[in-house]
């Protein structure tokens, strides 16, 4: 190799490592030093608890944050179901979260657990209206239950899943879920006060559309002042198993 080669060669590497040294320098320069930290989707958790907990803070070079923990200590909050850290170059970083929401209530020691479509429970509280959330019971619930324990998934997932394929009239007519810990089924109690033996979560379709034809009967039956409906029991497959309750004396 000639000399005038070895140079060029060696010119070209002297070129490339000075920039990759400028390129680094600039990159962790205090022109990327973060200045705005935001909260985008939270409601009921303040943007400064949120910041606090992610462990972000102005000043820190954005390129040395790592997504990841930060979401991860975020979305530990009660509060918040998932979170995401976005960054927006060169000097701006987003938290994205996602809230829980309430969406039963279940009684527990004198007051009601709100819980979220997972079973989270999300708040504690002495009163509440019953109107706009269905209600859960359990035959068992643990001692204690903390923001952010999970009470009872599987009972909680169960009676949401039955609650989301029904319309909103027929949501109005269930009193409330009541979850069976050891055989986990669910009887459903209806306003009118049948007892509907649900089963597990097995045959979902074939059961839903016996519930609707039930409540309709139901229905029917105390406008004409027949036999009230004692239970009705959806657990096997074919035709419910219904048992009317007889009047005194007949």
């Amino acid at each position: 190799m000639s000399q005038g080669k070895s140079h060029k060669i060696f010119a070209i590497f002297v070129f490339i490592l000075l920039t990759l040294i400028c390129a680094y320098l600039f990159l962790h320069s205090s022109f990327f030093a973060i200045d705005k930290i935001y909260v985008t989707g939270s409601n009921n958790v303040s943007e400064g608890e949120i910041i606090k907990i992610s462990g972000l803070s102005q000043g820190v070079n954005i390129f040395t944050i790592n997504e990841k923990l930060c979401s991860q200590a975020v979305a530990i909050h009660p509060l918040i179901k998932s979170s995401i850290v976005v960054r927006h170059l060169p000097r701006q970083v987003e938290i994205q979260v996602k809230e829980r929401k309430i969406w039963a209530l279940v009684p527990y020691q004198g007051a009601l657990l709100c819980v979220d479509d997972e079973g989270i429970c999300i708040d504690k509280l002495s009163h509440f209206s019953l109107v706009d959330y269905p209600v859960i019971t359990m035959d068992k619930m643990p001692d204690h239950v903390n923001l952010g324990q999970a009470v009872n998934e599987t009972g909680v997932k169960l009676a949401r899943q039955i609650w989301i394929a029904l319309d909103a009239n027929e949501r109005k007519e269930i009193s409330q879920f009541h979850y069976q810990n050891k055989s986990k089924e669910v009887l459903i109690y209806t306003r009118k006060g049948t007892e509907f033996r649900w089963g597990k979560a097995e045959r979902l379709e074939e059961k839903t559309t016996f519930f609707k034809q039930m409540l309709k009967i139901e229905s029917d039956m105390q406008a004409k002042g027949n036999d009230d409906l004692e239970y009705v029991d959806l657990r096997f497959k074919g035709q419910p198993v219904v048992k009317t309750m007889m009047e005194p004396g007949t």
